[in-house]
């Protein structure tokens, strides 16, 4: 019986980096779709037949926070992008429109092939997750989260999530005031069971407290429980005068 090999589709100008992560990712079993340009990439058929795609944040005909919002139309992939660029801001940018972890260029191989492998893993859990997710709706404070069917609501507002944003709230939401420790999160959102990824989860918890929380600078919710990581507080009714 043959085991069908996992799809990545590669985004990347640059022919050099590209037949290099071509050849790497074949070696270890990928199957592998490469475009040079965002528009063909969304044109062609492997988007929608994709397990994870990788993306070039600078493009010929695009940059990352332009051309995500477009790929997620089509596909829930996870998605790493691949930048130049070191600062956070950017980095925000791409995790704001739907991205789910970034290398900063240069980059070595084996981190490239162990983070795409993760975001994978990551995925297949989540996707067992779903099906087994009762139609249960958890209430923490103005959040309504249904798992069932991927919705939350902070008050009368429908908030849109990337799929790692989502997993996040998930983990914490399911126990309120448990302190969460960063390597612990690291480790259940993002898939790594290696340090060195904390500015990556810090980046996503940011993006999340600017979606549900009223002031993200003084949050609600998503506390940081300094030295050991975070959790998700349950407010204090307020009195009524």
């Amino acid at each position: 019986m043959t085991v069908e090999k996992e799809k990545i589709l590669l985004i990347e100008d640059d022919e050099s980096i590209a037949r290099t992560i071509t050849i790497q990712l074949q070696l270890v079993g990928f199957s592998v779709s490469h475009f040079s340009r965002g528009e063909d990439a969304l044109q062609g058929a492997a988007l929608k037949t994709c397990d994870a795609i990788i993306l070039d944040w600078m493009l010929p005909d695009s940059e990352g926070p332009e051309i995500i919002p477009l790929i997620r139309q089509s596909t829930a992939a996870p998605l790493l992008m691949l930048t130049a660029r070191s600062e956070i801001v950017d980095k925000l940018s791409g995790f704001e429109a739907g991205a789910d972890d970034y290398l900063t260029k240069p980059f070595d191989m084996m981190e490239l092939i162990a983070r795409l492998k993760a975001l994978i893993r990551r995925r297949e859990i989540d996707r067992d997750d779903e099906k087994s997710a009762a139609s249960e709706v958890l209430q923490c404070g103005d959040i309504s989260f249904d798992a069932g069917t991927r919705r939350v609501m902070v008050g009368e507002a429908l908030v849109a999530l990337t799929p790692t944003e989502f997993k996040l709230l998930d983990i914490l939401i399911q126990q309120p005031e448990k302190v969460f420790s960063r390597d612990d999160l690291i480790e259940q959102v993002l898939g790594y069971e290696y340090e060195g990824y904390g500015r990556t989860l810090d980046s996503h918890i940011a993006r999340l407290r600017g979606k549900i929380e009223a002031d993200p600078r003084n949050p609600r919710y998503i506390q940081t429980v300094f030295g050991i990581g975070y959790k998700l507080a349950i407010p204090e009714e307020r009195e009524e005068k």
